[in-house]
């Protein structure tokens, strides 16, 4: 006990000392570590990077160095987190990393684990989880009073609730930052933290107060000689002042960012500065003095590939040769404008796209980590009971037969502890089995998706390119003959979208099948008056075979996008002449639909891949119609969401029958 005492006494008056040191301020390594995969300086190459860390990650795999394995791990993760943007690969080796983490019980390195986790769902602006799991992390700080760590994570934090919209609890979170600054010597953190706050102010449109702040985050930034978050706080009063009519104090601001910039050779940041220098100019009616600072960012824009500083350059540039007169090389840059917008908006959708896909990999982890976490509450409960458990043995020692006794007991209760945890491992094994499974569809399911939309994509783009480039030696039939083609792959896209949002709309249950009692002979009947002329057009025969009213007990609007798919269907792979017909017949209690057709058939290989989604099968029509691939699915779907079957019958060259049951009306 009195070792313990001294132990303690001497490790509080080396933080002390530490705190009141003179010279470079006091870092947290943990802290200093984790943040310095985020700053902008000289890395080692990628390959070689990524080379070092796996030979290093199978030593420590090798020797069963766990905890040596976890930061390693950590280390993997956020390098593809900060530099390959992989951020399925870098949530895989956080979960790993946890999992070590939970069973060695490494509190500190959980904490940054759930920050860097809480990053990754930031980037594919998950913010709510992202959020959750900050929130987590600074709990786990609350029993370790970290305050280097307690300042990360709400700098974090403010970060996230400002993304939200939240900016009262955003500026509570910096506030919180600042309040540390007497406890430790982190001048960089507090300057990230007035940075912050400044920008909330001049969102909020109280610009003394931001310019105010922004002064603050600037002497601090000065005092350390951050020379690059200088730039970046002198860029931003510039900024403020512009927007409060000040221009002299803006261009002063913008050209100390600009001569900070040009020193460390930051061409992003001189793209920058020059255009807010040449947009000023502009204002000022001082066209030539603009022109020349346009000039110039705009070649810093091209050296650092910065597409927006390119659009302003060629905007302003624009707008510059206008007011001279000179009106060719006015269009010039609009036309070089133009063309960096489209690109850019280009790169928008693009990154649109890949982030919805990135946030559905990355959200369905999402119960990995729950598992981890309800696992690791559990183990924390364990531990809690053999605590009490030794308490009670020791203030019993004196009586040697009831230890004895307790011993065994707490053998047994491990015992069973560990054929518990076998158990649950081997249930976690099984359900990521599943997982993998269930991805690998989903993963399928996308690559169809993007193989489907290019082609109609590409041929509206073929046709419109035709018709805007050639439309004066275009005949009139040749017009119409594009008009036909480009009608055909819109209503082919529009068919594909419509399933994928009614496919989508049933995974996601959005879609509340609530059933109702309804006549499915009207139901059938308009739908074959809604395809009937679709059916004249390819010259094929559309009878039915229905008699009376028959009540069923169903969701009527799933089970028309049904009929409407298999008719539709029928008319497709039926060739002029052909025959479609619709049946329905009573049984004790349910009904069996049918649609029937002379078409060209399929045979059963095709058959047992009609409806599975990781085996889409896609045939042209009799006419080249073009399928979806995700009619049949989104049929067998619906059918059997209502409580029906769906299955066809059918021979190569002698027609399909596609049949489906559905419950009659009590």
């Amino acid at each position: 006990m009195f070792i313990s005492v001294k132990l303690l006494l001497i490790s509080i008056l080396i933080l002390a000392t530490n705190l009141v040191a003179i010279g470079s301020p006091v870092v947290d390594p943990e802290v200093a570590w984790y943040e310095g995969f985020f700053e902008d300086k000289q890395q080692k190459p990628l390959e070689e990077g990524l080379k070092n860390l796996t030979s290093r990650l199978n030593h420590a795999t090798t020797t069963q160095d766990f905890a040596q394995k976890a930061k390693i791990l950590k280390e993997l993760a956020l390098t593809h987190l900060t530099r390959t943007n992989d951020y399925e690969i870098a949530m895989d080796y956080l979960i790993q990393c946890l999992a070590i983490e939970d069973s060695l019980n490494l509190e500190l390195q959980r904490i940054f684990t759930f920050v860097a986790m809480a990053h990754v769902f930031e980037e594919v602006s998950n913010f709510n989880k992202s959020e959750q799991l900050l929130e987590q992390a600074l709990n786990f700080n609350a029993t370790i009073k970290n305050p280097y760590v307690e300042v990360l994570i709400l700098n974090e934090l403010g970060q996230i609730k400002a993304s939200m919209g939240k900016m009262l609890e955003a500026s509570l979170n910096y506030e919180t930052v600042l309040k540390y600054k007497d406890l430790i010597d982190n001048p960089k953190a507090e300057a990230k933290a007035l940075f912050n706050i400044a920008h909330i102010y001049s969102t909020q449109g109280i610009y003394n107060r931001a310019l105010q702040t922004h002064r603050r985050a600037l002497q601090i930034r000065r005092a350390i000689n951050d020379k690059s978050k200088e730039a970046l706080s002198l860029n931003d009063i510039g900024e403020l002042y512009r927007r409060m009519k000040n221009d002299g104090k803006a261009m002063a601001n913008h050209r100390l960012a600009l001569k900070i910039r040009q020193m460390l050779d930051d061409k992003r940041g001189m793209s920058e500065s020059y255009n807010n220098i040449g947009t000023l100019y502009y204002q000022q009616k001082k066209y030539n003095l603009a022109i020349t600072n346009l000039t110039a960012g705009l070649q810093a824009a091209l050296e650092s590939q910065t597409l927006e500083q390119q659009q302003k350059s060629y905007d302003y540039l624009s707008f510059c040769h206008k007011e001279l007169g000179e009106y060719e090389e006015a269009l010039n840059r609009r036309e070089q404008c133009v063309v960096v917008s489209d690109f850019i908006e280009n790169q928008k959708n693009d990154q649109r796209l890949l982030e919805s896909q990135n946030r559905y990999v990355i959200d369905t982890k999402e119960s990995k980590i729950e598992t981890l976490e309800a696992e690791r509450q559990k183990r924390d409960e364990q531990l809690s009971r053999q605590k009490n458990l030794r308490n009670f043995l020791i203030s019993v020692i004196a009586l040697a037969i009831i230890i004895v006794g307790l011993i065994l007991n707490l053998y047994k209760v491990k015992q069973r502890s560990n054929a518990d945890l076998q158990v649950i491992n081997e249930k976690v094994k099984q359900q990521n089995l599943q997982l993998q499974a269930l991805n690998a569809t989903k993963d399928k399911f996308f690559s169809i998706i993007g193989h489907d939309l290019k082609g109609p994509l590409n041929s509206l783009t073929s046709f419109s390119g035709l018709l805007i480039n050639h439309v004066d030696s275009l005949s009139r039939e040749e017009i119409q003959m594009l008009a036909k083609d480009f009608d055909k792959s819109l209503k082919n896209l529009y068919a594909l979208l419509n399933n994928l949002l009614e496919w989508s709309r049933s995974q996601t249950g959005n879609i509340e099948f609530n059933p109702e009692t309804f006549d499915i002979t009207s139901l059938l009947r308009e739908n074959k008056e809604l395809l009937c002329n679709q059916a004249h057009n390819k010259k094929i025969g559309f009878l039915d075979d229905l008699n009376g009213r028959v009540a069923v007990r169903a969701h009527r609007h799933s089970l028309n996008t049904v009929v409407r798919n298999l008719v539709s269907n029928s008319i497709k792979f039926t060739p002029e002449g052909g025959l479609i017909k619709l049946g329905l017949t009573r049984k004790h209690d349910h009904v069996l639909v049918s649609v029937a057709d002379t078409g060209v058939g399929m045979s059963q290989d095709v058959i047992t891949k009609l409806f599975r989604i990781d085996a889409k099968h896609t045939t042209k029509g009799t006419a080249d119609e073009k399928g979806t691939g995700l009619g049949l699915i989104l049929c067998k779907d619906f059918v059997e969401k209502n409580g029906g079957e769906l299955w066809v019958e059918s021979e190569e060259g002698k027609g399909s029958v596609f049949y489906f049951t559905v419950p009659l009306a009590q």
